[in-house]
């Protein structure tokens, strides 16, 4: 008989605590994951926190946490996770009465882009693990990973050569508000230059000698187009590299930078139209800007993307093309600039085994720049 009755007993306790575990097991439970900073560098160690509280009386033996990121995250730990084309994680804790587990993850970032988790799956069992229950956390983390500027001896002497360039810049380029003095009327002047209320106290046409100023900008334009049989995102990436590494460099000089880019954005699908700016502020801008190039998706045609930008015609501004495109098009594209007299440089990452089909490189400005040294840095 006793035995009967802790049969019994042990049936109504268990059927107590299963109907009592679905109906409160997810009260009082709150879940978290957040990243340890809101951006970071490609190659950097960064974590990811797992936070879980659980604010009543009622244990929960075992509760696992399901979410999933990018797989360029690479985790240290690797838990109960699975890779396929998202890496899948599992974790499984214990929580006791009124009790908050927090789980510090340790990964790094191997590539350039914007990661979000959007939310994570709790799934909480009973006291005798029979029963599963499960909740949606609509939770969102997100991770900005900065592409890591470039370097490499090719890279670090075209630079220089565009740096000596912009500083000759600096002082061919008239300042229309600063007068140095007055001079005699020359036949190469323009009327528009000459000052006539000197002239007609001198009798002698007189014109304004001008001051100079310094550059005012650089506009970088990034051709992300791949339009090869076979794809070469590695060369796009280290172009996107080279890009964040000089614009770096610029507003570093306090230059004013824009950047231009036809890769789509992967939130708003646009091309990137960063306006010139300068400090820290505007590199913050432009990484951000970088990290959500999309280049799973076919990128604007170049010539399409910015023919107004393209056209503009600002005296007061240099001109760098960085592509590892070398299709006709690009060239008559860049033709078409050298006729028309624009300063310009173009730099191009070609691995030393690549042919770079230029017919006439000096007249497009063209800088070969080695992309295996680059990577391998």
């Amino acid at each position: 008989m006793l035995i009967l009755w802790i049969g019994l007993g042990a049936a109504a306790f268990y059927f107590l605590q299963a109907r009592l575990y679905s109906r409160c097991w997810n009260r009082g439970l709150t879940a978290r994951l957040f990243f340890s900073a809101g951006n970071v560098t490609e190659g950097d160690r960064c974590y990811l926190s797992e936070q879980v509280e659980n604010r009543k009386a009622l244990p929960l033996p075992m509760l696992k946490v399901k979410f999933q990121v990018s797989r360029k995250l690479c985790f240290e730990d690797e838990g109960d996770s699975a890779v396929t084309d998202q890496y899948y994680r599992n974790d499984i804790l214990s929580l006791g009465p009124n009790q908050r587990v927090t789980r510090r993850i340790p990964f790094r970032c191997t590539a350039r882009g914007y990661y979000r988790i959007d939310g994570l799956d709790l799934v909480a069992s009973d006291l005798f693990l029979s029963r599963e229950m499960t909740e949606r956390i609509p939770e969102e983390s997100v991770l900005y990973v900065y592409p890591r500027p470039a370097h490499g001896v090719s890279l670090d002497a075209a630079i220089r050569k565009l740096n000596g360039e912009i500083l000759a810049r600096r002082h061919l380029v008239e300042d229309p508000f600063e007068y140095r003095g007055l001079r005699e009327y020359a036949p190469f002047d323009e009327p528009r230059s000459i000052n006539w209320k000197a002239s007609a106290r001198t009798g002698e046409l007189m014109v304004n000698l001008k001051g100079y100023t310094a550059l005012r900008a650089v506009r970088i334009f990034l051709n992300l187009d791949d339009r090869g049989i076979w794809k070469r995102q590695e060369l796009l990436e280290l172009c996107i590299r080279i890009a964040a590494r000089i614009a770096g460099e610029l507003l570093r000089q306090g230059i004013r930078t824009a950047v231009f880019c036809n890769a789509r954005d992967v939130l708003t699908g646009e091309v990137m139209r960063i306006a010139p700016g300068a400090g820290a502020g505007h590199l913050e801008q432009l990484n951000r800007a970088f990290a959500r190039r999309n280049l799973d998706v076919e990128a604007v045609p170049f010539a399409e993307a910015f023919s107004g930008e393209l056209e503009a015609e600002e005296k007061d501004t240099a001109v760098l093309f960085l592509s590892a495109e070398t299709d006709e098009g690009f060239q008559e594209l860049l033709e078409r600039f050298a006729r028309s007299g624009m300063d310009f440089t173009w730099m191009c990452p070609l691995y030393p085994r690549m042919e770079s089909g230029i017919e006439n490189p000096e007249r497009l400005h063209f800088v070969r720049l080695d992309a295996e040294e680059m990577l391998n840095e």
